[in-house]
C-alpha cells in the first residue's frame, strides 16, 4: 500500500512538472532584439502614411461640457495596487469637453475626458454611434486628462481584473456622453480667430525614469476667441496626473481639472486639457496629495497669465485630420531583461485591438494623437522637425487605443515600471513611433 501511495506521488509530481515545463516552454521566450527596420512592419507602416488633401477657409468653432459623474460608486481606473477598489467620495465630479472646429461644411471634433484613457472598447462603441450625429472617428481626435483617480469597468481580460470587471453599461455611459458632448458642441460653432504657443514650465515636472533625466517642460496652448467674445483654450501638458495617492479613494480630475477651473474662474468661458506626452513625466510639486492639486494648477495658471505674448496667431486657415492604423511587431511584454511572455498569451490576457496615429492640422499647428503613454523626451526632435517647416505642433496620449509605454531605446534595459513591465513591444519601437510621427506631420502639413 505504501509503495502505490508513493508511485502516485511520484507520478502526480512528474506530470505537474511536466506541465509546468511545458507551460513555461510555449509561453516565455527570449526577448527579440531585432532592429524595428529590419521587419516588415516598418516599411509597411511607413507606405501607409500618405500626403493627405488640405482644405482653406474660415474657422468657426463651438464648444460644450457633458457631466461623466457616475450615479453610483465604481472601480477606479489607475493605480493598479488598488486591484478595482471602488471610489468611496467625490471630490471633484469628471467630465467630457468637447470642441468642433467647422470649415465649408468640414468639422472636426477635439475630445477630452477625465479618464485614464480613452479605452479601445469605448472608442469601438463610438464608431458605431458617432455617424448618427454626422461625425466618425476620422474626424473626431480624442485624448484624456489620464487623471488615476476616475472610473473604470471598462476593460476585458486582465484589465478588467485590475480596473474593475468589465461593464457593457459603463462603457455605453462614457460613449454616449462623449457623442451628445460633440453634438452640442457642434451646434454652437461661431467665427473664431485661433492663436497657439508654448511656455516652459520647468519647475513643474520632472523625469521619474531616469534622475536629472531630459523633460518635455512646454505648456502647450490654443487660444480661440469667437465672434461673441467667448475665449477659449486648450492646454496639454507633460506631467503625469498623479498628485493623489493610491490610497485616496476619491474620484477626482487631479490636477488637470483644477487647472481647467482656474482658467474658466480668470477669464476663460471654456477650457480644456489633454494629456501630453506623459511617457517619463512626473509632477514635480513640493509635496503630494490635495496640496500637489492646488500647486500644479497655480503654477500652469500663472505661467500662462504671466506670458500671454507667447501666443501667436494662426498663419493660415488649413483644416485636416488623418487618422492611420499603426502596425507593429509581436508584443514582447518582459518578465526579466532578456525573456518575455510569448504573444499568445499577452493577447489572452489584454486583447488585440487595432491602434491608430491621428494627426489634425489647424492652420501651422498639428496636433499628434498617440495610442499610448508617449515619452516627451522625444518631442525635442518632433518640435525640431516641425520649427523647420515653420509649424507648432502638440503631441498628446491615449487617443482611443493603448500600447503600453513608449520610451527611447537607450532605456530599455532599465529595471523601472515603465520600462520593463509596461514596455509591451521591442527595442527601438519609440524611435520607430517618432518616425511615424514625423511622416504624419509632413503628410498633413504638405
Amino acid at each position: 500500500m505504501l509503495k502505490k501511495v508513493v508511485r502516485y506521488l511520484v507520478i502526480s509530481l512528474l506530470v505537474f512538472l511536466g506541465a509546468v515545463i511545458l507551460f513555461v516552454a510555449f509561453s516565455i521566450a527570449p526577448v527579440d532584439r531585432t532592429p524595428p527596420k529590419e521587419q516588415s512592419f516598418y516599411q509597411d507602416m511607413l507606405g501607409r502614411i500618405t500626403p493627405q488633401p488640405v482644405s482653406r477657409g474660415g474657422l468657426a468653432v463651438g464648444y460644450a461640457v457633458e457631466n461623466l459623474t457616475p450615479d453610483q460608486p465604481t472601480a477606479f481606473a489607475g493605480y493598479v495596487k488598488r486591484r478595482g477598489k471602488k471610489f468611496t467620495s467625490v471630490k471633484d465630479s469628471i467630465y467630457v469637453r468637447a470642441m468642433v472646429i467647422a470649415q465649408d461644411g468640414k468639422r472636426v471634433a477635439i475630445v477630452s475626458a477625465d479618464l485614464l484613457i480613452i479605452p479601445p472598447t469605448v472608442t469601438a462603441r463610438l464608431k458605431e454611434i458617432l455617424p448618427g450625429i454626422g461625425f466618425s472617428l476620422d474626424n473626431t481626435y480624442l485624448g484624456a486628462t489620464h487623471t488615476h483617480n476616475s472610473i473604470g469597468h471598462w476593460g476585458r481580460g486582465a484589465t478588467g481584473f485590475l480596473y474593475g470587471s468589465y461593464d457593457e453599461a459603463i462603457v455605453t455611459f462614457i460613449a454616449d456622453k462623449i457623442r451628445q458632448c460633440i453634438a452640442d458642441a457642434a451646434a454652437t460653432v461661431q467665427p473664431a480667430e485661433i492663436s497657439t504657443g508654448a511656455i516652459p514650465v520647468g519647475q513643474a515636472v520632472y523625469n521619474r525614469l531616469i534622475d536629472n533625466g531630459p523633460v518635455d517642460s512646454l505648456l502647450r496652448l490654443v487660444q480661440i476667441t469667437r465672434q461673441d467674445r467667448s475665449k477659449l483654450l486648450l492646454m496639454s501638458y507633460t506631467a503625469h496626473a498623479t498628485c493623489l495617492y493610491s490610497a485616496d479613494l476619491s474620484l477626482s480630475r487631479d490636477y488637470p481639472g483644477k487647472l481647467v477651473d482656474t482658467m474658466e474662474s480668470g477669464g476663460y468661458d471654456f477650457a480644456m486639457f489633454l494629456a501630453g506626452s506623459v511617457g517619463s513625466h512626473g509632477c514635480n510639486p513640493p509635496k503630494y496629495g490635495e496640496s500637489c492639486i492646488d500647486w500644479m494648477a497655480e503654477q500652469l495658471s500663472s505661467a500662462i497669465h504671466n506670458h500671454k505674448g507667447a501666443l501667436t496667431p494662426l498663419r493660415d486657415s488649413a483644416m485636416v485630420m488623418y487618422r492611420v492604423p499603426l502596425a507593429l511587431g509581436a508584443a514582447q511584454v518582459k518578465i526579466s531583461e532578456d525573456w518575455r511572455i510569448r504573444e499568445w498569451l499577452f493577447r489572452a490576457a489584454f486583447g488585440s485591438d487595432q491602434a491608430f496615429l491621428t494627426a489634425l492640422r489647424l492652420g501651422d499647428l498639428i496636433l499628434l494623437g498617440t495610442p499610448c503613454d508617449f515619452s516627451g523626451e522625444f518631442n525635442p526632435v518632433l518640435d525640431s522637425t516641425a520649427t523647420a517647416h515653420g509649424w507648432h505642433t502638440m503631441v498628446t496620449s491615449f487617443n482611443g487605443g493603448y500600447i503600453g509605454y513608449i520610451t527611447p531605446v537607450k532605456y530599455y534595459d532599465v529595471d523601472h515600471y515603465e520600462t520593463r513591465i509596461m514596455n509591451w513591444y521591442g527595442p527601438g519601437t519609440g524611435e520607430y513611433m517618432l518616425h511615424c510621427q514625423q511622416k504624419m506631420m509632413e503628410a498633413v502639413g504638405h
